[in-house]
């Protein structure tokens, strides 16, 4: 279970660098670089080719963070034009080396969001999320394996639109109790089905909301909302905000970094001492 205080003091306990949230690019600005600290890398458009420290050559995808370890080297290569989130940093944890892929692709997409809103404070934005990604390594490295979990995780996102969908569907589904599913996936997941399946709902809608001229009555359809009533009700209660004022906030100016990035392909990652990133 998610423990705010303990996740507070695992964030204390990464220290960043320097980092660059860069645009598409057609490559890197060097093959390869050996690095003092820890240093991750992450496509969020595109693909890249890569080897930590000589070792066998990978790809690393959407959803993937590649990692090295201090002292180590890392050659990359873009596979077609690719948009990265490169940092440095230092940690007393011990993340995964090479390539890992996240499970939860909503948080790391809310983290990286986050970072490309930031107006202000922007360095202390982009250290939380670094630690934020180590940290949710580090826990779905350590975390239980549960096999029914992961089919009951996968069910949610594949039927979260079904608007039947319910705890004890699942449950029915999977041939277990609602009340031991619960107890298992809370125990992964730090929170219930219900409430991971209505994340993922808001999460979709939010996106809608702004990539989508649909109306509310069809957004709620497709996000598992009976009707655009309730689905406004829900919306707001946990975001803060209605739909409609929503879908029509102004929208956020990108991160000085990917600015940066954009003037040169070689730039200096942000906070960086000497060495460029990427």
């Amino acid at each position: 279970m998610a423990n705010p205080i303990t996740d507070m003091y695992f964030l204390a306990m990464v220290t960043l660098d320097g980092y660059l949230l860069a645009p598409p690019q057609e490559r890197f600005s060097r093959s390869i670089d050996t690095y003092e600290d820890w240093c991750l890398l992450i496509p969020r458009t595109g693909s890249f080719a890569f080897a930590v420290s000589g070792g066998g050559q990978e790809v690393a995808r959407l959803d993937d963070i590649v990692m090295c370890p201090p002292g180590g080297s890392l050659w990359r290569r873009m596979q077609a034009p690719t948009s990265f989130f490169h940092a440095r940093f230092s940690t007393d944890l011990e993340p995964p080396i090479g390539r890992s892929r996240v499970e939860d692709h909503d948080r790391l997409r809310t983290d990286f969001a986050m970072l490309e809103a930031a107006q202000r404070h922007a360095d202390m934005v982009a250290a939380h999320v670094v630690a934020d990604i180590v940290l949710m390594l580090c826990r779905q490295r350590d975390a239980p394996e549960d096999e029914l979990v992961r089919q009951a995780t996968a069910y949610l996102r594949t039927h979260f639109a079904s608007a039947d969908l319910s705890l004890a569907h699942l449950a029915f589904a999977l041939g277990i109790s609602p009340a031991q599913l619960s107890r298992r996936f809370r125990a992964v997941h730090g929170v219930t089905p219900i409430a991971y399946l209505r994340t993922v709902r808001l999460r979709t809608a939010q996106r809608l909301l702004t990539e989508s001229n649909d109306t509310l009555q069809v957004i709620a359809e497709r996000c598992g909302f009976r009707s655009a009533f309730y689905f406004s009700r829900v919306f707001s209660r946990h975001t803060g905000e209605s739909p409609s004022r929503y879908r029509h906030l102004p929208p956020k100016t990108p991160h000085s970094a990917g600015r940066k990035a954009r003037e040169s392909a070689a730039g200096p990652c942000r906070g960086c001492r000497s060495r460029p990133a990427g």
